[in-house]
């Protein structure tokens, strides 16, 4: 069955969610390593560290506020069709967790801010206020929602090499 230019390439996303895209992947794509990073090192090593996970943690936090503002009040393209009912179904299901994920680990950041310490920490200039990891309930769930994001946001990758294998489609030409 030849799949190859079932969807219109032309429909784009609008500059501003394009821009706020790639600014969202770049921020976490830094957030992530930095996070692993730091919960392998001792709490007085890691005050600066936190000060730059707070603060990209922040602006992908707004970044996602602005996102979502944007897929219900600015047009968008047409969902991608792949010739397969559950590979669409799955391509609105991944983008959907996308944005419950992006809200969810940045609550629980600001949890971990205020329930483990760091805020003090930080106000005070002190590392001995922060709490010991296994204490921050929030820290846990933010550390979960952030691995869920990355095994998604590689599948999400992986179904774009897949879409153009198997329909010649570049569907990045809608994001760029």
């Amino acid at each position: 069955m030849d799949k190859e230019n079932q969807n219109n390439l032309s429909q784009k996303y609008n500059r501003g969610t394009i821009i706020v895209h790639w600014a969202t992947t770049i921020v976490i794509l830094a957030l992530f390593p930095v996070g692993k990073y730091m919960a392998g090192i001792e709490s007085s090593e890691k005050m600066g560290l936190i000060k730059i996970h707070i603060a990209f943690g922040n602006i992908a936090f707004i970044l996602t506020i602005i996102r979502s503002w944007m897929y219900f009040k600015k047009t968008r393209p047409t969902d991608l069709k792949t010739g397969s009912r559950l590979n669409d179904k799955l391509i609105i299901w991944i983008h959907s967790v996308f944005y419950f994920l992006l809200f969810g680990i940045s609550i629980s950041g600001i949890g971990t801010v205020i329930f483990g310490g760091y805020g003090s920490a930080i106000i005070n200039g002190d590392a001995g206020l922060i709490k010991n990891s296994t204490d921050i309930l929030p820290l846990k769930g933010h550390g979960i929602m952030a691995l869920i994001l990355m095994i998604l946001l590689v599948v999400h990758v992986l179904g774009v090499i897949k879409h153009y294998l198997t329909t010649k489609e570049n569907a990045l030409k809608r994001i760029f």
